[in-house]
């Protein structure tokens, strides 16, 4: 497909769902990013700014959303104190059935530690807010085993170690310091992880709620020049309550397991991306549309390729960039609308069904994917008496650089699959997903990959 079809197709896709009336756009993956604005006139601008966390604090401190509940009243008197903390963890069991590069099973799990300070109830600046985020992993995972490019359990494939999915005692992927300076301005510095930050309705959740594969969770067009987690500064505008906009410059280097300050220098990236909500009649739906550009560094240019006599000689480039564009949309619900929908949260607001889409081009000169699409459908309730089930069935496509260079060692021009998944919600913080892909790997050495799998998940 030519680059003039690649954008063509984008627009096209851009404008379908352009064409309507935005509302606020926040969300949790983001919370760097998010406030509440409130109607009524505060003691002062800062002082009326909630933590980041504030929705998570009213919507979900009951006794359904965590294994131990409230812990009686203490966690809603650490949040009133500010301070929150959420601990996840994630157990998978799954199975390369049939194809891939090779079959066998694995197990392997994961712990998530979040903390978020509000330092204006802690007697600190208003305004001010800190997040940390530290990660675990052990145990064993078939990514490698699959044949695929991007993870089938996205869970268990980052934070991003050498070998890939190794055990991981703890590390930091995010210690970030926002400051908000008015309600329509807030800075952010630190370290920080972008896999929440393309947060979706009906496809998102890290791999740990809603779809696995990698590519229902981030546009994968960006895996060259945005990192994991990564070292940066940014800053959060909103224009206005219907427009929520955040700029970043970061490392381009990813630091999952170190500080990030030895990259400095290495190569940067910057990005810009605009979330917005709107309706369609009665109906919830949004999108984000990211674009980020990268200086500084190497990247080969696929394009520039010499045939020498002992091998070929590669050409490089010292920039690259990218436009993705991911959004959902419910197309039934018989709940109440709210004025908002957390799309972070990693599962629907609502009981219903909607549709989503992701799409992504990059430089085909400097990104091994020259462009990417994700599409399906998910929804929440879909039996009666099981309200917070949820589920999704998915289609992707990977279109990759026909250079020679990818050919000859072993690498098709394309990959697709499709993903389908159930989840049972127990309550009281835990839940039991079951899930099936069947990938079209781009490994050429690989034969059509059949993975089965369950995921539990316990939140504390």
């Amino acid at each position: 497909m030519s680059q003039s079809k690649h954008w063509l197709t984008i627009g096209a896709m851009l404008l379908s769902w352009a064409c309507s009336p935005a509302v606020v756009a926040q969300d949790e993956g983001d919370e760097d990013a998010a406030v509440v604005l409130e109607d009524q006139e505060p003691e002062s601008e800062l002082m009326s700014i909630p933590s980041p966390d504030a929705r998570e604090i009213d919507r979900e401190i009951d006794q359904n959303r965590f294994l131990l509940g409230r812990w009686g009243t203490v966690r809603d008197d650490l949040a009133a104190a500010g301070l929150s903390f959420d601990i996840q963890w994630t157990q998978s069991f799954m199975s390369v059935a049939d194809g891939g590069a090779d079959t066998g099973f694995s197990y392997g799990g994961s712990l998530d530690y979040l903390i978020d300070l509000d330092l204006g109830k802690l007697g600190g600046p208003q305004g001010g807010f800190v997040r940390v985020l530290a990660e675990s992993r052990y145990g064993d995972t078939v990514n490698t085993d699959a044949g695929t490019l991007l993870p089938v359990d996205t869970n268990a494939g980052f934070p991003l170690t050498t070998p890939p999915d190794d055990d991981i005692a703890i590390t930091v992927t995010q210690l970030t310091y926002t400051q908000f300076l008015s309600k329509q301005f807030a800075v952010l510095a630190g370290k920080y992880q972008t896999l929440d930050g393309d947060a979706n309705e009906f496809a998102s959740g890290r791999g740990r709620s809603q779809f696995m594969n990698a590519n229902f969770i981030f546009n994968p067009v960006g895996l060259l020049i945005v990192p994991y987690s990564t070292l940066g500064v940014g800053a959060v505008i909103l224009p206005s309550d219907k427009v929520t906009i955040t700029a970043t410059l970061s490392n381009t280097t990813d630091s999952s397991t170190t500080t990030g300050f030895d990259d400095i220098g290495e190569g940067w990236t910057a990005a810009v991306e605009t979330q917005f909500q709107y309706r369609l009649g009665r109906l919830p739906g949004g999108q984000v549309v990211t674009f980020a550009y990268a200086g500084d560094g190497e990247y080969t240019n696929f394009s520039r390729v010499s045939s020498l006599p002992g091998g070929a000689l590669l050409g490089t480039e010292d920039d690259s960039w990218l436009l993705a564009w991911s959004a959902w949309q419910y197309i039934y619900t018989p709940d109440e609308i709210p004025d908002r929908i957390d799309t972070g949260d990693g599962r629907p607001d609502l009981r219903g069904v909607g549709l989503f889409a992701r799409a992504g081009i990059a430089d085909e000169d400097t990104n091994p994917i020259d462009w990417s699409l994700s599409i399906g459908l998910g929804g929440r309730g879909l039996f009666p008496g099981r309200d917070d089930d949820t589920f999704g069935v998915g289609f992707a496509y990977v279109d990759f650089d026909d250079s020679l260079v990818l050919s000859t060692v072993g690498f098709d021009d394309e990959a697709y699959g499709v993903e389908a998944f159930y989840r049972f919600d127990f309550g009281h913080g835990l839940s039991l997903t079951a899930d099936v892909q069947v990938l079209e790997p781009f490994a050429k050495t690989a034969d059509t990959t059949t993975i089965v799998g369950a995921r539990v998940n316990i939140r504390f």
